[in-house]
C-alpha cells in the first residue's frame, strides 16, 4: 500500500517526459548553431503551431534597424545614446567587460537556452532541468554557438573599428574576464582559464579547469558576472534557480562547497581557495564594486534596485523554491536595499563614479529595467552601515519593445555601455525556443560631446606609472591599474607606498592600501597604519585584509576597534571578520560589538554579530558567564541570546539541550526569559518534541514565573497532558481573546493529539471568527475522521468563502473524505466549481477507480487539450482585434475573476503574481498567460504536492522550508507546516498552474475585451 501511494504521488507530481520531449523536439534545429534571419522565421512559424500553445515573444512588432532604434531613445539634456556595435558583429550579448588596453570583451550567448549535446531527461522536484549527463569541459565539449569577441576603438574617437573572435563554439558561456596572462571564462559547470601569455588574443592551449560543479539546471540563472575584486580574488555570482557543489581541481584537498541558489562567491586564482562571499539575493546576475570596494547586485523583483552585499551576509530569497540557507542557524537575513515602490526589475547595475557624464550622475546607481525598456538613475545614501536608494530620473527611455538592456558597464572613456539583448521575449520559464538570435546591440550613454579620450595600454606602464593612475577620476582605470600592479608590479615598491599611506587621505589613501596589498606588502607595519588611519574606509579594508595570523598579531588593536570604533561600516566589517577568524579572537571581537548598545538599531550589525557568534557557538569559550554578560546588552538580549537558545534547541542532542538548560538558568530577567522561550518554541515549530531531558523541562518550568505562552506551548509539544488540558480549556473559554485562541488552535492542529479532535471540531462548527474556524478545520486534517468532514459538509452552503475553502481542502486531502465530498457535489450541496483544479487533481491521487470514475463524470478533463488551447488562443485574438473594450467594466470582471489571487494597481489578493509590473502591453504575452497559464509559471508560484505518511495529499505554494519542516500555502489554507519526518513523498513541483485553463469560457466577447482593456490599462 505504501509503495502504491508513493507511485501515485510520483506520477502526479513528476513532469511528463512526453511533454518535455515535445517541447524540445525542435532543439536539434537550434542548439548546435546560431540561426540566420530566414531560419529564425521558420522556427517562429513552427513555434506558432507548437501544440497550439502560442508564444511569449511579440512578433507583431518588427525589429527596428539599429540606426532607427537609436532615434527612438529619449534621454535627458546633456546626454545621448549612441550605437556602438550591432548585428552581425554582435548578437545576443549578455556580458561586456573592458581590459587594460581599453578593449571591450563581449560574450554572445547564442546557445541559450539549451546546452548543446545534452538532453533533458526530466524536471526535478523544483521544475529544474535534469540532463542526461554532465557536459565535458572544453576542448572535449559539445560545440555550441556561444562565442567571446574583442572590440577595439583604436584611435579614441568612440568608434570600435577593430573586431576579432577570441574563442567560439562554446556551450552556455555567461562571462569572460581578462586577467593574469589569459582570460577567465564562466562556462557552467566550469570556471575555465584560457592562457594567453603572449597577449596575441589566441589561446596558448586548451583551457584549464579551475572550478567544477556549478549548476546548469536553468540557463538564465547559471554562474555569471566574473569581476576582479580589489583584494585579488575573482568574484562571481550565481542565479536563483541553480544549485552548486563546487570542487577545486587545482587543490584536491579543498572540501566541496555546496550552496542553493543565489549567491556572490569568490575564488583566489593563486591559493585556489573557493568560498561563498554572501548568500541569497535576487536572481543574482551582476557583481558591482564601488569606489570604496562595496559590492552590489541587482534584483529580479520589484520595489528595489538591488542588494548591498557584505562579507558573510545572508540575504532574502524565495525559500520554498530556492532552498534554505546553507547555515540552518542563520535565523534572519538582510533584505534588498530600501527603495520606494518601483516596477520590476533591474537585475544589474553600476554605481557611476567617473567623470564623463554630467555631474548629476556622479555617485548614482544606473540600472537597466529590461522588462520596461528603460534605464533608471537612482540616488543612493546611507542607511546605517548599509544603503537605501530612490529613483531620480530615467537616463534612457524608448518605445522600442526590442530594447532589452541586460548588462551595463562603465567604459574606460567614462561613458556607460549597455548590452542590448534585442528581442521582444524575456520570459525564460517557457521551454519553447522562440528567441531571436539574429540581433544584438551595444549602446553607449555619453555626453552630447564625446569626451576627449586617448586609449592607454596599462600593461605597458611601470609600477610607478601605474601608481600615478590611482589618482584618476575614472574608477575603471583605477581598478585596472590595481590589477596590473597585482599581476606585474614591482614588490619592492610596496615599502614606499606604506610610507606614504599615513599622509594620504580620501580615495587615494584607500587606493594606496589596495596597491600595498596587491604588491604583497600588507604586513604588520602596514596593518598598524591602516587600522589607525583617519580615513574610515582605509580602516574598513585594513580589517578586511587581515589574515588569521596577522589578526592574531594585531589582536589588541583589533579589539580596541571593536570597543571604540565610531564608523558603522568599520563595525560592520569587524563583525564580518569576526565570523571568518577562527579561534577565540573572532568570538572576542563579536562579543565586544554585541556589548555596544549604540549599534543595536543598525540594519546589519546586530545580525552580523549573531552570525559571528554563531560560527563560534560550539566552542567551549562561549561560556554561560559570557551569555550572562550579553543579557545586559541590547544586541545580546534582543538578537544574540534568543537565537543562541533556538540554535541549541534545534540541535536536539543531549549536550546541546543540557547547555540550553544552563543558558535558561543563567538568565534572571523575566522579559529575556520570555524571549528565550519563544525562540525555543520556534525551533520546534510544526513539530512535537521527541526528546525532552528533565534538566531542560525543569529549567523551562522555572522560567518566566510559569506565566509564559511559549512555556505552555513547549510543554504541550513535549506531550505534557496537564499543559494540553490547559490549552484545550483556553480555546473553549469564550472570554479568551480571539488572537490567543488562534495561536492555541494552530498548535493543537500541529501536534495532532487525539484529545484535541473534539474541541477543534467544536470550534470549526461554532461561531468563532472565520480565521479561527479555518485554523480548526485545518487542524482536523491531522485526524482520519470522516464523520467530522460529514458534519462540516452539511454546514457548507451558508458558510463564508474562507470557511468553505477550508472545508474543501479538508475533504480532498484523504480518501476517506473524498467520497463524501463527491456525494455533496452530486446532491447540489457543494457547487462543483468550488473545487480548485489542483484539488481535483489531488482527488485523483487517492487511487480508487470508482472514485476516479465519479471525478471524471463531474469534471471531465480538468485541463484543456493542445487543440482546445489553439482554438481558444485564435478565438480570443480575433475577439480582441475586432473591437475595443472598456477598462471600467473590465475592472469589475478582474475583481471577481482574477482579484481573488492577483493584485493589480494595489487591489486584489497576493496569492498569485502581482501584475502591475508585468509586461501587460505585450498582447501575445498576456494572451498566453490568461489562456494557457501553465505555459510559463513564475518560479515562486509553482504549485507543490506532498504525500504524507498518514495518507493525505496536500498542495500549495512552497513558501518556506528548512531541514525540519516545509510550509505550504494555498487559497484554502494560509499555512500548513509539515514536519519532514511525516512526508512520504515530496515536495514535488507540478507542471500545471493553479490558475484554470478555461477562465474565459463563460465570458462574452464584449466582456473579454473589457477584461483585457483593464489588464492592459495604465494606473
Amino acid at each position: 500500500m505504501k509503495r502504491l501511494r508513493l507511485e501515485r504521488a510520483l506520477f502526479a507530481c513528476g513532469i511528463s517526459l512526453a511533454c518535455v520531449a515535445a517541447a524540445f523536439a525542435q532543439q536539434d534545429e537550434t542548439q548546435q548553431r546560431s540561426l540566420g534571419a530566414a531560419e529564425n522565421e521558420a522556427v517562429r512559424e513552427h513555434i506558432r503551431n507548437f501544440e497550439g500553445r502560442g508564444q511569449t515573444a511579440d512578433f507583431s512588432i518588427p525589429a527596428l534597424a539599429p540606426e532607427a532604434a537609436e532615434k527612438q531613445f529619449v534621454t535627458p539634456d546633456g546626454v545621448q545614446m549612441k550605437l556602438v556595435l550591432a548585428e552581425p558583429v554582435v548578437r545576443q550579448p549578455v556580458c561586456i567587460n573592458f581590459d587594460e588596453r581599453g578593449r571591450m570583451w563581449v560574450v554572445q550567448y547564442l546557445q541559450y537556452p539549451f546546452p548543446a549535446g545534452l538532453k533533458i531527461v526530466k524536471y526535478d522536484e523544483h521544475l529544474r532541468a535534469v540532463f542526461d549527463k554532465v557536459p565535458p569541459a572544453p576542448p572535449h565539449h559539445d560545440r555550441g554557438a556561444d562565442k567571446i569577441t574583442i572590440h577595439e576603438d583604436t584611435d579614441g574617437d568612440g568608434t570600435f573599428d577593430k573586431h576579432k573572435t577570441f574563442v567560439d563554439g562554446l556551450n552556455i558561456v555567461t562571462s569572460a574576464l581578462p586577467g593574469k596572462d589569459g582570460v577567465w571564462v564562466m562556462n557552467p559547470p566550469y570556471l575555465l582559464f584560457y592562457p594567453d601569455k603572449d597577449q596575441n588574443d589566441v589561446p596558448d592551449g586548451d583551457p584549464e579547469v579551475h572550478l567544477t560543479g556549478f549548476g546548469l539546471e536553468d540557463t538564465h540563472a547559471v554562474a555569471n558576472s566574473l569581476t576582479w575584486g580589489l583584494d585579488g580574488w575573482l568574484y562571481g555570482a550565481q542565479g536563483s534557480t541553480c544549485w552548486a557543489t563546487v570542487n577545486v581541481p587545482k587543490d584536491p584537498q579543498h572540501p566541496p562547497v555546496h550552496f542553493k541558489g543565489q549567491a556572490v562567491w569568490r575564488y583566489h586564482p593563486d591559493s585556489h581557495q573557493f568560498e561563498v562571499f554572501a548568500e541569497g539575493g535576487g536572481n543574482t546576475f551582476a557583481v558591482e564594486f564601488d569606489a570604496k570596494g562595496r559590492i552590489y547586485s541587482g534584483h529580479n523583483g520589484g520595489n528595489t534596485r538591488g542588494f548591498h552585499y557584505v562579507p558573510g551576509g545572508y540575504y532574502q530569497k524565495s525559500w520554498g523554491k530556492h532552498g534554505p540557507l546553507t547555515n540552518p542557524h542563520a535565523y534572519g537575513y538582510f533584505p534588498a536595499m530600501k527603495n520606494p515602490a518601483v516596477e520590476r526589475f533591474s537585475h544589474t547595475l553600476v554605481k557611476y563614479e567617473s567623470n564623463a557624464l554630467p555631474a548629476a550622475y556622479q555617485g548614482h546607481l544606473i540600472a537597466p529595467v529590461p522588462l520596461h525598456n528603460y534605464v533608471a538613475v537612482s540616488r543612493i545614501w546611507p542607511n546605517g552601515s548599509t544603503w537605501q536608494t530612490e529613483d531620480q530620473w530615467n537616463a534612457i527611455e524608448t518605445d522600442d519593445v526590442w530594447f532589452r538592456p541586460v548588462d551595463i558597464k562603465v567604459g574606460p572613456d567614462g561613458c556607460v555601455y549597455i548590452a542590448d539583448w534585442c528581442d521582444t521575449r524575456l520570459t525564460h520559464v517557457d521551454p519553447r525556443d522562440t528567441w531571436d538570435r539574429a540581433r544584438g546591440r551595444i549602446w553607449r550613454l555619453q555626453p552630447d560631446d564625446y569626451p576627449d579620450y586617448e586609449p592607454l595600454d596599462l600593461s605597458k606602464l611601470s609600477t610607478e606609472e601605474l601608481v600615478e593612475q590611482l589618482a584618476s577620476p575614472n574608477k575603471l582605470r583605477r581598478q585596472l591599474a590595481q590589477r596590473m600592479l597585482r599581476e606585474h608590479g614591482d614588490q619592492a615598491a610596496a615599502e614606499k607606498l606604506v610610507a606614504r599611506l599615513p599622509n594620504e587621505t580620501d580615495q587615494l589613501a584607500l587606493e594606496l592600501l589596495w596597491a600595498i596589498d596587491a604588491l604583497g606588502g600588507y604586513d604588520q607595519r602596514a596593518a598598524e597604519i591602516a587600522l589607525n588611519h583617519s580615513d574610515p574606509y582605509v580602516r574598513v579594508w585594513g580589517v578586511r585584509l587581515l589574515s588569521s595570523e596577522l589578526a592574531d598579531a594585531m589582536s589588541q588593536t583589533v579589539l580596541s576597534l571593536a570597543r571604540q570604533e565610531s564608523h558603522v561600516e568599520v563595525c560592520s566589517q569587524l563583525a564580518s571578520t569576526a565570523k571568518r577568524l577562527p579561534g577565540p579572537l573572532g568570538l572576542a571581537i563579536a562579543q565586544q560589538l554585541a556589548a555596544r548598545d549604540e549599534l543595536a538599531d543598525d540594519p546589519h550589525i546586530p545580525l552580523l554579530t549573531w552570525w559571528a557568534i554563531e560560527s563560534h557557538a560550539d566552542e567551549s569559550s562561549l561560556s554561560m558567564n559570557a551569555a550572562a554578560e550579553l543579557a545586559a546588552t541590547k544586541i545580546g538580549g534582543t538578537i544574540i541570546l534568543p537565537r543562541l537558545a533556538q540554535r541549541l534547541a534545534a540541535e536536539e542532542d543531549e549536550a546541546s539541550l543540557t547547555r540550553l538548560a544552563e543558558l535558561l538558568r543563567s538568565i534572571s530577567d523575566n522579559a529575556l526569559q520570555q524571549k528565550l522561550l519563544v525562540a525555543i518554541n520556534s525551533a520546534f515549530q510544526g513539530r512535537k518534541i521527541e526528546h525532552f531531558p528533565d534538566a531542560l523541562r525543569d529549567a523551562i518550568l522555572a522560567s518566566a514565573h510559569g506565566k509564559s505562552d511559549a512555556q505552555l506551548a513547549l510543554l504541550v509539544r513535549a506531550g505534557q497532558k496537564e499543559a494540553e488540558q490547559t490549552v484545550l480549556q483556553t480555546i473553549q473559554n469564550p472570554k479568551t481573546a480571539s488572537a490567543q485562541r488562534l495561536k492555541w488552535i494552530q498548535l493543537l492542529g500541529q501536534i495532532g493529539s487525539t484529545s484535541a479532535r473534539e474541541p477543534l471540531l467544536k470550534v470549526a462548527l461554532g461561531t468563532d471568527t472565520s480565521e479561527n474556524r479555518v485554523a480548526a478545520i485545518a487542524g482536523l486534517g491531522s485526524f482520519d475522521s470522516p464523520e467530522d468532514t460529514q458534519q462540516l459538509l452539511a454546514r457548507y452552503p451558508p458558510e463564508g468563502s474562507d470557511v468553505r475553502r477550508a472545508i474543501i481542502d479538508l475533504a480532498t486531502a484523504r480518501p476517506s473524505n473524498a467520497s463524501l465530498l463527491l456525494d455533496a457535489i452530486e446532491s447540489g450541496q457543494v457547487p462543483r466549481s468550488d473545487v480548485a483544479v489542483d484539488l481535483v487533481e489531488n482527488l485523483k491521487l487517492h487511487g480508487d477507480p470508482k472514485l476516479n470514475e465519479r471525478i471524471s463524470k463531474l469534471w471531465g478533463a480538468t485541463r484543456a487539450t493542445p487543440a482546445e488551447l489553439t482554438a481558444r488562443l485564435d478565438q480570443t485574438t480575433t475577439i480582441l482585434k475586432t473591437g475595443e473594450g472598456h477598462a471600467e467594466a473590465g475592472k469589475v470582471l478582474f475583481t471577481k475573476r482574477c482579484g481573488t489571487c492577483h493584485k493589480l494597481f494595489g487591489e486584489g489578493a497576493a496569492i498569485g503574481p502581482e501584475l502591475t509590473g508585468y509586461e501587460r502591453t505585450n498582447l501575445d504575452f498576456m494572451l498566453l498567460s490568461v489562456v494557457d497559464p501553465s505555459a510559463a509559471i513564475r518560479e515562486e508560484y509553482t504549485n507543490y504536492r506532498v504525500l504524507t505518511e498518514d495518507g493525505r495529499v496536500l498542495s500549495g505554494f512552497l513558501v518556506d522550508q528548512d531541514d525540519k519542516t516545509i510550509t505550504l500555502k494555498n487559497a484554502e489554507n494560509p499555512a500548513m507546516v509539515i514536519p519532514r519526518e511525516q512526508i512520504e513523498a515530496g515536495p514535488l513541483a507540478l507542471e500545471k498552474s493553479l490558475m484554470p485553463d478555461r477562465l474565459l469560457d463563460d465570458l462574452s466577447a464584449a466582456e473579454i475585451r473589457d477584461l483585457f482593456a483593464y489588464l492592459q490599462s495604465q494606473p
